[in-house]
C-alpha cells in the first residue's frame, strides 16, 4: 500500500521525493488560509512535513486532499496562517519594560531613555541566571504571541542565548557603541560575539550603527559597506535621542545627507517623517522601512506615516521595539493600530507586513509565508466557530486573537555573517 502511494506520488507535480517519510506528512485544512504574502484562500489547505517544518503545498482543500490522498489529515475551524516576524523586537529592553514601566503616551525619548537606564542599572546588578531568567520570559511571551523570528537589536547580545534555548529564530544586530571609531568598536564586537558559546542555529548576526546622530556618516558608510560585501543585513535608525525626534518632524533637509547611504540591504527603523523624498528614496534603492507604531505613539505621541511609504511602492516590515506599556508584544498589534488608524489601507497589506514584510526585510527566506520549499511555522487562529467574510480584517479587530502553534518554525539556514 506505502509503495503504491509513494509511485503516484512520484509523477505528482510539487510532491516530495520518495525518500521523505509519508507518516511525517499532515494536511491541514481550516475555512480560511492566510498564506502571508498573497490572498487568502477560502477552504484552503497547507500540507507540511510536521517533523521538519517544510511546506509542501498549499492551496484549495479539495485539490490538496485530492493530490494528496492518504496523508494524515487535521481539519480545523478558524485560519490557518505562518508565524509572525517581528523586525525589531528588542527582547531585551522589553524583558525590563514588559512589567515594570507604565509609559504615558508621548513621553519623550528622554524621560523614557532615563528610564531604561535606571531599569538598566537595577538589571545589572542582577546574578546573571536572574538576568537571563527575564530575557528567556521576554522570549517565551513572544513565541506564546505567534512569533517566529525576529530582528533584535542590542548593545549586549544578552538575548542571544535565551534565543537559542527557547527556539526563537531570526537576526541579531550587534550595535556598535562607538562607531566614531570603527577599528576600536569591531575589535570590541568580535570578542563580545566570541563570548556566546555555541552560536545557536538559526541566528544570524550583523553588525548596526548605533543609532542616526550618534554615528559618524564616514562609520556609516563603512558598515553599510560591510554589509553589501557580505550580501547581509544592517539596520540605521534614523530615530535615537531626542534631537532626531526633532529631526523626525524637520523632515527632508536634514534627512538629505543619509539617503546616499540607502541600499537594498539597510533597514529604515524609525523613519524620519521627511514626506515622500525619503519614502521615494527608500522606494527606489529597495530599503525596507520598519514602523514601530505602538512605540512612536508612545513616546512621541504620533503614529508612523504609513501612506507615503506604501504610496511609493516601499517594502514595509512591523517591529513592536518594547517601547510600548502594553504586555502584548505580537506585531498583529502594530498592524491593527495602523489599521485602526488608517481604514483605507487593505488589511491583507498589513497582514503582510507582519509576516512576509517582516521575513523579507530581515533577509530570513524561509520564514513569514505558507510557501512551498519554506518553513515558516503554522499557527492556527481560533474564531470560536465563526467563519468571517474578511480574514485578515477581522484578525486585526479581533484585540487579542486566539493563536497556537500547530509547527513550530524550522531555524533558517546560517548566512555568512556581517
Amino acid at each position: 500500500m506505502i509503495r503504491d502511494r509513494l509511485r503516484r506520488w512520484r509523477g505528482a507535480p510539487g510532491l516530495p521525493s520518495p525518500d521523505r517519510d509519508p507518516f511525517r506528512l499532515r494536511l491541514y485544512s481550516a475555512p480560511w488560509v492566510i498564506p502571508g504574502d498573497s490572498a487568502p484562500i477560502r477552504d484552503g489547505a497547507v500540507v507540511m512535513d510536521i517533523e521538519d517544518g517544510t511546506i509542501l503545498g498549499v492551496g484549495e482543500r479539495a485539490e490538496l486532499a485530492r493530490l494528496w490522498a492518504g496523508v494524515g489529515r487535521a481539519d480545523l475551524d478558524g485560519m490557518l496562517m505562518p508565524g509572525l516576524v517581528n523586525a525589531n523586537a528588542r527582547l531585551e529592553l522589553t524583558s525590563l519594560t514588559r512589567a515594570q514601566v507604565d509609559v504615558p503616551s508621548g513621553i519623550g525619548l528622554r524621560r523614557w531613555l532615563r528610564k531604561l537606564s535606571e531599569l538598566r542599572a537595577e538589571t545589572d546588578g542582577l546574578d546573571e541566571d536572574s538576568r537571563e531568567s527575564q530575557i528567556r520570559t521576554a522570549v517565551r511571551a513572544s513565541l506564546a504571541e505567534g512569533t517566529a523570528a525576529v530582528g533584535e537589536i542590542t548593545h549586549s547580545l544578552r538575548p542571544v542565548p535565551a534565543m537559542g534555548r527557547e527556539g526563537m529564530y531570526g537576526v541579531v544586530f550587534h550595535e556598535l557603541i562607538t562607531a566614531r571609531r570603527m577599528a576600536k568598536a569591531l575589535a570590541a564586537a568580535a570578542v563580545q560575539k566570541a563570548g556566546i558559546i555555541p552560536w545557536p542555529d538559526g541566528v544570524r548576526y550583523r553588525l548596526a550603527p548605533d543609532g542616526l546622530r550618534a554615528t559618524a556618516k564616514s562609520a556609516l558608510k563603512e558598515l553599510a559597506g560591510i554589509a553589501i560585501e557580505a550580501g547581509a543585513e544592517t539596520v540605521v535608525q534614523m530615530v535615537g535621542s531626542d534631537d532626531d525626534w526633532d529631526l523626525r518632524r524637520a523632515g527632508e533637509a536634514v534627512a538629505k545627507e543619509f539617503l546616499d547611504l540607502l541600499h537594498d540591504r539597510m533597514l529604515l527603523i524609525h523613519p524620519l517623517g521627511g514626506g515622500r523624498m525619503i519614502a521615494e528614496q527608500a522606494a527606489s534603492t529597495g530599503a525596507p522601512v520598519v514602523l514601530c507604531p505602538r512605540s512612536d505613539l508612545h513616546v512621541s505621541g504620533d503614529l508612523p506615516p504609513l501612506i507615503p511609504y506604501l504610496e511609493s511602492g516601499c517594502s514595509v516590515a512591523l517591529g513592536t521595539d518594547s517601547s510600548s506599556s502594553s504586555p502584548d508584544m505580537s506585531v498583529l498589534r502594530e498592524a491593527a493600530e495602523l489599521h485602526a488608524a488608517y481604514p483605507e489601507v487593505p488589511s491583507m497589506v498589513l497582514i503582510t507586513a507582519a509576516t512576509s514584510g517582516g521575513a523579507d526585510a530581515l533577509g530570513l527566506e524561509t520564514m513569514g509565508a505558507l510557501a512551498q520549499g519554506r518553513a515558516p511555522g503554522l499557527l492556527r487562529v481560533d474564531t470560536h466557530g465563526y467563519t468571517p467574510d474578511d480574514p485578515c480584517g477581522w484578525l486585526l479587530r479581533a484585540g487579542n486573537p486566539d493563536l497556537s502553534w500547530l509547527v513550530r518554525a524550522a531555524p533558517p539556514p546560517l548566512a555568512e555573517a556581517a
